[in-house]
């Protein structure tokens, strides 16, 4: 397999993880951030940029831990359409003039890359109403010797870093045909296997305090803002939602929780199963429970 066989389906996983990532953050509270605060605590000049490069578009950035990786988000909404957006991201984090690019054109020119792939740093997906783009900030331009020696240290320590930082939009069409969108990005500390736990062991962080866990679940998925009270915790398990809803019924109220009936009801005529229980503290947590793409059920359980 040549290096860069390796090179796209590393682009190619951090895609589809978070493709499914993003969703999951629109489970957090959106909140702007002091921008003095922010600008101090991150370091901007590494941040990824903003929409047309203006920042009056784009919130302040917020830092988020995922499976125990620091990464940075920042939503933002303008009255573009959806197709605007894409192409200037893929625009603005195409490799051009470097190694890359060389082996990108030759590759469009002899059919194996429709034109419109603006570099093999870069994975698109979805459509006009909701889609993103995922992509490797290389910092420089790179000489294919340069991108060989950064490849070769990623496969040594399993760090997306070593290649390039992360930089990834997700997009929706709003209903005045405008976008709304989400961007995020790491630092150049980022390790693809503790973002993706392996089967059977949890992924790194917490549960969430005061909500029990299914019994037999793994978690797959922690995440918090810095500086929020919110918490985001997604299980897998064996048994079904059912047994899940019974399980939560039962434990929550020994633990000072109270249900919120009207909730549970109007998820159910939606068709969905969803719960949600309040506590004396003034705490909200809610439960949606779903199939698991195989055998089992998927908890994505949020304190607030």
């Amino acid at each position: 397999m040549s290096k860069f066989t390796k090179f796209s389906k590393a682009a190619l996983r951090v895609t589809a993880v978070l493709a499914v990532l993003a969703l999951l953050l629109g489970y957090l509270d959106l909140r702007v951030a002091e921008a003095a605060v922010m600008d101090r605590l991150l370091g901007l000049g590494s941040r990824m940029a903003p929409y047309l490069d203006d920042g009056r578009a784009t919130e302040a950035p917020r830092q988020v831990r995922v499976n125990g990786l620091s990464m940075f988000v920042a939503a933002g909404q303008t009255s573009h359409p959806t197709a605007f957006v894409r192409r200037w991201y893929q625009d603005r984090y195409a490799q051009k003039g470097d190694g890359l690019d060389t082996i990108t054109e030759d590759l469009k020119r002899r059919g194996a890359l429709p034109p419109s792939v603006t570099g093999l740093n870069q994975m698109v997906f979805g459509d006009e109403q909701k889609g993103g783009v995922a992509a490797l900030d290389f910092g420089e331009k790179l000489s294919l010797e340069a991108l060989k020696t950064r490849l070769l240290r990623f496969v040594g320590k399993g760090e997306l870093g070593q290649i390039g930082r992360l930089r990834y939009v997700y997009y929706e069409k709003t209903g005045a045909g405008g976008t709304r969108f989400l961007t995020v990005w790491s630092d150049e500390k980022f390790t693809l296997d503790q973002l993706m736990p392996k089967e059977k062991r949890d992924a790194a962080g917490s549960d969430l305090p005061g909500v029990p866990r299914f019994p037999g679940s793994i978690r797959i998925l922690s995440a918090e803002e810095r500086g929020m009270p919110q918490r985001l915790a997604v299980y897998e398990g064996v048994g079904s939602p059912d047994t899940a809803t019974l399980f939560y019924k039962a434990r929550m109220e020994t633990l000072g929780w109270a249900e919120d009936h009207e909730f549970a009801r109007l998820a159910q005529r939606q068709g969905k199963r969803a719960l949600k229980f309040d506590n004396a503290a003034g705490r909200e947590v809610m439960l949606d429970l779903s199939d698991a793409p195989q055998a089992g059920v998927t908890i994505v359980a949020m304190l607030k």
